[in-house]
């Protein structure tokens, strides 16, 4: 079976190619304005959970958002109740754009994640210029030399790296940068299968220095709870795109751990394997 992942980054490239091609670096690079690394500042509460809420019109794994779909209105809700907004920019697969994120800008004034196959140095630029405050590097879709440079240029742009890991070798792959943060996804982005027992086995490798996101798999509060251990931050796409009420589905999350005092310390209730 072909990877999902690989056939997606094949993609990429090319679509980046055609991009560079209509419109080279050089013709915006220089006007590109750095970033403040603000989006770090989205969790900065530890008592409580931080929700980066997602906007994804559509998804391989996910289908299509749910048929009352509003961005107007998701995004008043992520508001009240997210730190964070991430932003798929991937059209083939996802149904977003650069253009979905800008729209989303100005709509919230909350930090933002361009959620995309970053494999180029033209994207960390796109991104930026488009006003992102994140980008996302998948450490299954680049080789060594690819991430270091591409988070390289991401902190040059003053945004925040998102590292994701799925597996024990990215971890060690990607400590080497000392990155601020690293997400791990529950999702195996070869065969889109879920396994919420990916974070309980990663994240105690991940060093505590480093601010720790789980996405993935994150379907109700009791799933936050269960969790809790291991991160208060989340990532949630697909839970809240198929909801018919986002603003109660997203309140649900964000208010799991109101009242309940993390110990970081305590041992993780076992999950049963998932997929979606």
């Amino acid at each position: 079976m072909k990877s999902v992942l690989h056939e997606i980054v094949e993609n990429k490239r090319e679509e980046v190619a055609r991009r560079q091609a209509d419109r080279p670096l050089s013709s915006f690079e220089k006007s590109v304005v750095p970033g403040d690394n603000c989006f770090l500042s989205s969790f900065a509460n530890k008592t409580s959970a931080n929700i980066i809420a997602e906007v994804k019109p559509r998804s391989p794994s996910m289908g299509d958002a749910s048929k009352g779909f509003d961005l107007a209105a998701v995004l008043s809700s992520y508001n009240k109740y997210a730190r964070a907004i991430s932003v798929l920019t991937d059209e083939k697969y996802f149904g977003g754009s650069l253009s979905l994120l800008s729209e989303v800008k100005k709509l919230s004034e909350l930090p933002f994640l361009c959620k995309d196959f970053i494999i180029s140095r033209y994207q960390v630029y796109e991104a930026r210029a488009a006003q992102a405050d994140a980008i996302l590097l998948i450490v299954k879709a680049l080789t060594d030399v690819e991430l270091a440079g591409l988070y390289e240029d991401c902190a040059e742009l003053g945004m925040t790296a998102v590292v994701e890991v799925q597996n024990e070798a990215e971890i060690e792959r990607c400590v080497e940068l000392e990155p601020e943060l690293i997400l791990v996804n529950n999702r195996n982005l070869d065969s889109l299968e879920i396994d919420l027992s990916t974070c309980e086995r990663l994240m105690p490798l991940i060093p505590d220095t480093v601010v720790k996101v789980v996405a993935s798999g994150i379907e109700n509060a009791q799933d936050i709870k269960k969790l809790a251990s291991l991160s208060n931050n989340f990532l949630i796409g697909s839970s809240l795109m198929k909801s018919e009420n986002v603003e109660e589905k997203l309140k649900e999350l964000a208010t799991a751990l109101d009242g309940i005092s993390l110990d970081v310390d305590r041992e993780v209730e076992k999950l049963p394997h998932q997929a979606e």
